[in-house]
């Protein structure tokens, strides 16, 4: 990488393009396009009332109340209403919960995502003059934005989590709980004498885990260059990122591929107050806070 600055672009950037791309945006899609999936994530999923803590809450499945909710179809083996014909009933309908807020979630989100409307340069309600074409540019966001409103080369552009033009590409919704750090809902089972259909249905659920994981460290590992590459860097620029936990481990490889060096950090807010908690976030992902300044949007 040559460039003196790099910025770090998220979801805020894309909203102050008059992008609808909050979380609370995808809420209103899914509940127009798929009532089931919507409503479990409202009744299983701790994600708020504008669903801006999705990603994080996806680590935070209720499964309990998945099971509870669900044990009518799981009748005693001795029970009249029993059947040969209704054993599997149980374990399909947690399946079905557990792809419905995995696999097809996803589907969704990628549907979504790739729907958005995305301005161009003249019709984007603003546009940040201090923007370097030459800067390179870090995006957790989706979205075209950079090429299409500000002409920046894709060249200098890194999706690190999928780019929505691209239909073959996979894009990453998913919290930061991997696989071997949490133990399997059946861990502490008397597998012999538990009802076979309850051990099934907790492989699903555990198999939905799996899925909704966004594989930090593989991705890193994949982009090595970009983040082994950082030698240039003089200054860091964050636009619109919320410096959520979830992501904490891009930041501390950004850090790590600094080498130390007193790089200024840099980030755009509106109200001057928030940026106390971002200094705070960034402290927490190992930038020093002295090297951590603000600029107001409007400033940009």
């Amino acid at each position: 990488m040559d460039a003196k600055t790099l910025y770090i672009v998220g979801n805020g950037f894309d909203r102050q393009h008059g992008i609808p791309s909050d979380y609370l945006d995808f809420k209103a899609f899914l509940e127009l396009h798929d009532d089931d999936v919507f409503g479990w994530v409202e009744e299983f999923v701790p994600a708020g009332e504008d669903w801006g803590h999705l990603e994080t809450a996806l680590a935070e499945l209720d499964t309990g109340s998945i099971i509870e909710s669900l044990e009518h179809f799981m009748p005693s083996y001795s029970s009249d209403e029993w059947s040969d014909s209704g054993h599997h009933d149980f374990q399909y309908e947690v399946e079905r919960i557990a792809s419905g807020l995995s696999s097809r979630l996803q589907t969704l989100f990628a549907e979504w995502v790739r729907n958005l409307p995305i301005p161009d340069a003249a019709s984007a309600p603003v546009r940040f003059r201090g923007l370097d074409p030459q800067g390179f540019y870090l995006t957790f966001n989706y979205t075209p934005t950079l090429s299409m409103v500000y002409g920046v080369d894709d060249s200098r552009v890194l999706h690190i989590h999928g780019k929505g033009e691209d239909e073959n590409a996979d894009l990453i919704l998913g919290h930061g709980w991997a696989p071997n750090e949490r133990q399997s809902l059946n861990h502490s089972s008397d597998l012999e004498t538990q009802d076979t259909r309850l051990t099934e249905a907790l492989d699903e659920l555990d198999s939905y885990f799996e899925k909704t994981f966004k594989p930090s460290r593989k991705i890193i590992a994949e982009n090595a260059d970009f983040f082994q590459g950082l030698d240039s860097v003089e200054e860091i620029v964050i636009l619109g990122h919320g410096l959520s936990k979830v992501d904490q481990m891009y930041f501390k490889a950004i850090v790590n591929g600094l080498n130390s060096r007193g790089v200024v950090w840099t980030i755009a807010v509106r109200p001057p107050n928030s940026y106390e908690k971002n200094r705070l976030a960034l402290l927490g992902f190992g930038v020093p806070s002295e090297q951590v300044f603000w600029k107001l949007w409007s400033d940009m």
